[in-house]
């Protein structure tokens, strides 16, 4: 059990918190609680891909497993979130609330959640947390606008760094992406062999590593 005056520097520690004096903290913590609670390592996921967002879950401390399986089952990605983060921020509101993610605890990890009611009623009424929740999304939107935007690739490895790109675009460290190299070629409009030329080259350059039907990326920053 953390004690107030830690809970307060963790508060302030946190996204979308970061600038609230002590006064704003010790008044949403009034009112809203901000209990932070314990979850041990799990090996199957605390939060499943399509779960209702319904609150504003902050990780405080630990690391999760970040899980992505593509709609049509093709492909699935894998990559780690270390605290100080939020989870998913910009699905807690809009015409489809649900987590694209699942998540797993790789240790013991805490959280801070806040119901959508309380973040609109209490949350919202602050200033500054209103101002670092529109300029995160904000930052979100132009990431995805820049993935999305056509681009002239013309090799086959410009196309599948781009593809990685599109699924990695809002991550850092290593990831994985567990896909089977026809359908990958598929994806990018290439044959299996150019696909596993490219592949091969990209790996020859240290910018993944490849497995059996999977593609390990050691640093995302590499295709950023």
């Amino acid at each position: 059990m953390i004690s107030l005056t830690q809970k307060y520097e963790l508060l302030t520690k946190l996204p979308l918190l970061q600038g609230l004096s002590g006064k704003e903290l010790a008044h949403i913590e009034s009112v809203i609680g901000m209990e932070v609670n314990e979850v041990p390592a799990m090996r199957k996921p605390l939060i499943h891909q399509n779960d209702p967002c319904t609150h504003l879950i902050f990780l405080t401390t630990g690391k999760l497993l970040r899980q992505y399986e593509s709609d049509d089952g093709l492909f699935t990605t894998k990559t780690v979130i270390q605290a100080p983060s939020l989870l998913e921020p910009h699905n807690l509101y809009g015409l489809d609330c649900r987590f694209r993610c699942s998540y797993t605890p790789l240790q013991e990890v805490s959280f801070i959640t806040v119901r959508k009611r309380d973040v609109m009623q209490h949350l919202m009424k602050t200033d500054i947390f209103r101002i670092n929740y529109f300029n995160l999304l904000s930052a979100i939107i132009h990431k995805k606008d820049t993935m999305l935007q056509p681009r002239r690739n013309n090799t086959v490895s410009q196309k599948i760094v781009h593809f990685l790109q599109r699924q990695f675009a809002d991550c850092d460290g290593q990831a994985e992406i567990a896909i089977k190299m026809t359908d990958l070629a598929d994806y990018i409009g290439e044959t299996r062999l150019n696909t596993s030329r490219a592949l091969n080259q990209l790996e020859d350059a240290n910018i993944i590593e490849l497995k059996r039907s999977l593609i390990v990326i050691p640093d995302i920053k590499k295709i950023l």
